[in-house]
């Protein structure tokens, strides 16, 4: 029963996703012959691919699905090239956020928060890596909020940009094999990413009950 006091403690969550689920499938069936592979094939390939890069550096920090980019990347450019631009993408992001966090509303940001009732905790530097990357593999919160969260945080920009980037961009690995897998139709890959999507949400709530990192 443990396991599913979580979805009862947040029912109307639950109920919003699991309505969203529904809908999205319902569409799904209603156009499912307007989305073949082939169209979805033809439509990933004809992104102009500047075009494409500079939205996927651009779009994400302003708080569009990075995990979308993700799976176009696979789909125009397939595994090895849609890493490499999911790569570049994610470390420019974790650069841009935290620049843009601590040179614009960090300060200003915090003292809301505080005069909400509110505040960051303090985080000890031996926990600044752990953090990060506990931060960064959470399954759960938005990308772009995640990046700019953490960046009000205390820890330095080494940790966040290194540690954080590079966690990024392995979880994103499965939805860039996603797209890779729709154009090649590779059974092995899709075996792969359906066991990646089934396993890591479990991953992630047993670390988070393990591993969890406290701030003092």
């Amino acid at each position: 029963m443990k396991l599913f006091e979580p979805l009862w403690r947040h029912r109307w969550k639950t109920a919003i996703v699991l309505l969203t689920l529904a809908v999205a499938g319902w569409f799904l069936y209603l156009h499912w012959d307007d989305l073949s592979r082939e169209v979805i094939i033809e439509y990933g390939k004809g992104i102009h691919a500047v075009w494409f890069v500079a939205l996927f550096l651009i779009v994400p920090l302003a708080g569009f699905p990075v995990s979308i980019c993700m799976v176009i990347a696979g789909i125009r450019f397939g595994f090895v090239g849609g890493m490499a631009v999911t790569a570049v993408a994610v470390f420019f992001h974790n650069f841009a956020a935290y620049r843009l966090t601590h040179g614009l509303f960090r300060t200003r940001f915090r003292n809301f928060l505080e005069r909400s009732g509110y505040a960051i905790p303090p985080i000890q530097t031996r926990h600044h890596i752990k953090f990060t990357a506990f931060f960064a593999a959470l399954h759960g919160p938005p990308y772009a909020a995640k990046l700019y969260l953490l960046a009000l945080t205390d820890v330095p920009f080494s940790s966040y940009f290194w540690v954080g980037a590079t966690v990024y961009t392995l979880f994103g690995a499965i939805s860039v094999g996603i797209g890779s897998a729709v154009t090649t139709l590779d059974l092995k890959w899709i075996s792969i990413i359906v066991g990646c999507l089934v396993i890591l949400p479990l991953v992630s709530y047993v670390l988070r009950k393990r591993f969890r990192p406290t701030s003092d």
